[in-house]
């Protein structure tokens, strides 16, 4: 498969979207992962991920988090300690500037059965060039893993499954409702720079006080993970879509 060059990376995507109070809001700090940045992203938040700017299905990245006596970072299942941000940085520095790694403020994600987990929406153009939500579906993080994502190991689920524990029936369904208008928002948002984009795969956050957060926005979004659904009504809508 050709390898697509995005118009703009995680960075820039978020730098453009930062400007709209629609979802500002909403948006994780994100900054270019220098060594000064990171010094004073630790010190403001609990936690720090560390992402390629333009990696996609969850590779390459990072978790950073405050222990007793330095840091801890940690990838997959494993992790390494450090005694500072300096000795952390330079022995990743070659990695985090060749591949233009960005740091992004570490939302403590909901959990399901002690496993974290986030949200994928899904947004496609209609017939009359209107972005409509055409598929909203969980992605459940493997034990122990810092990804949720689908080809990184992560188990997808209905929404509804996930939420159960945290919300009785009504409210289930107003926040989903929500959920889902945020992703329509935040599409219509990068809309305005992919004018020819006909699809956009929204991953939303939730945090332990359910406040939603955008993590990133695809405009390549992989359609299969709503295959493996049971239900296979959302699968169908977006290979309808899609044509």
């Amino acid at each position: 498969m050709k390898k697509v060059k995005y118009k703009m990376g995680k960075l820039g995507k978020h730098n453009f979207m930062k400007k709209f109070d629609a979802i500002n809001a909403y948006l994780p700090d994100t900054r270019l992962a220098t060594k000064s940045n990171i010094k004073t992203m630790i010190s403001l938040y609990e936690s720090l991920y560390l992402k390629p700017d333009e990696g996609t299905g969850g590779h390459g990245i990072y978790k950073l988090t405050k222990t007793n006596n330095g840091y801890s970072l940690r990838s997959g299942t494993t992790s390494k300690s450090f005694s500072s941000i300096g000795a952390l940085y330079d022995s990743h520095q070659l990695l985090f500037t060749k591949n233009k790694y960005i740091v992004q403020e570490g939302i403590d994600l909901l959990k399901h059965n002690k496993r974290a987990f986030d949200i994928r929406v899904m947004v496609q153009k209609n017939r009359n060039k209107e972005l409509v939500p055409t598929g909203i579906i969980g992605r459940l993080a493997k034990p122990k893993k810092i990804v949720t994502n689908y080809h990184s190991g992560g188990t997808p689920l209905p929404i509804e499954t996930l939420l159960k524990s945290h919300l009785k029936s009504d409210s289930r369904k107003q926040y989903i409702q929500k959920i889902v208008t945020l992703g329509i928002v935040a599409s219509k948002v990068l809309g305005k720079s992919y004018k020819s984009k006909r699809a956009f795969g929204v991953d939303i956050a939730i945090d332990s006080k359910m406040k939603p957060w955008i993590l990133e926005i695809n405009t390549q979004p992989d359609m299969s993970i709503f295959n493996t659904l049971k239900d296979k009504t959302m699968y169908r809508r977006i290979l309808r879509y899609s044509k």
